[in-house]
């Protein structure tokens, strides 16, 4: 009898589905702010969008929905084409040719010290359409803003059952 009832509620569960293979491609980092007027550049800003990048990565790849492949195959054409996130769509034709499903790439907009935005976008490698654009403002211009900032796109959009 609990043997039944067991399987019986078991079997009622959704059925986890396979997960997803996508190419996870480097987050760009795009400065809107007047510092670019005069030519600044400011180097804990090109790290982060680098630390950002790895922490998208690895926060993809600890979950059960996605599988990152490996996208070095597909570098010559990343040089190429110049930043993913801009390339005008190139990410659908290099995440199709690494053997994925979906792409996702992001970036982060400054608009000055103190705002910028993170958005995060998800497109069908087969079609080239974009499944998804999630974007929030942070305030701060420090690693934990920033990790924040993405933190909050991968767990309340990305990864929510419902976004």
């Amino acid at each position: 009898m609990i043997k039944t009832l067991a399987v019986l509620c078991l079997s009622a569960l959704p059925a986890c589905a396979d997960p997803v293979p996508v190419a996870v491609f480097d987050m760009s980092f795009i400065n809107f702010s007047q510092e670019v007027d005069y030519g600044a550049r400011n180097d804990a800003e090109q790290a982060r969008i680098a630390m950002l990048s790895d922490h998208l990565r690895d926060r993809l790849n600890a979950s059960p929905r996605f599988s990152l492949v490996d996208t070095e195959a597909t570098a010559e054409a990343q040089r190429m084409h110049g930043e993913v996130f801009t390339c005008n769509a190139c990410e659908a034709k290099l995440a199709r040719a690494a053997g994925a499903d979906l792409s996702i790439t992001g970036a982060v907009q400054k608009m000055s010290v103190l705002v910028q935005t993170v958005i995060l976008r998800e497109r069908d490698a087969a079609t080239g359409e974009v499944l998804a654009l999630y974007q929030t403002d942070i305030r701060g211009n420090t690693d934990i803003a920033w990790l924040r900032g993405l933190d909050f796109l991968i767990d309340n959009r990305l990864l929510a059952e419902n976004p």
